[in-house]
């Protein structure tokens, strides 16, 4: 399978802050395919502060009605379920 690991340091460029939720945005074809699409069996692990968890669960389900054509609320939906299949897991602090 395919492991990828995105990590952000939001200070490591002076004058411009790069978040988590900016590298998954910059994955988002590739979120899709392994996450959303349909039949697809791919896994999300977000490790470390709590702090971005909102911000990159927004991104993620941007992700699903960009790239799916899903309403907010299938999107969410979608979000719950690889939540519940343990497809999208969270590990913060």
């Amino acid at each position: 399978g395919i492991v990828k690991c995105c990590n952000a340091w939001s200070r490591d460029i002076a004058g411009k802050k790069v978040y988590v939720q900016h590298k998954i945005k910059e994955e988002e074809d590739s979120i899709w395919e392994q996450l959303g699409r349909p039949g697809s069996r791919g896994y999300f692990f977000l490790c470390g502060s709590k702090q971005p968890e909102k911000d990159v669960y927004r991104t993620l389900v941007g992700i699903m009605q960009s790239k799916g054509g899903m309403t907010e609320a299938q999107a969410q939906a979608k979000m719950e379920e690889l939540q519940a299949a343990g497809r999208y897991v969270t590990e913060v602090y």
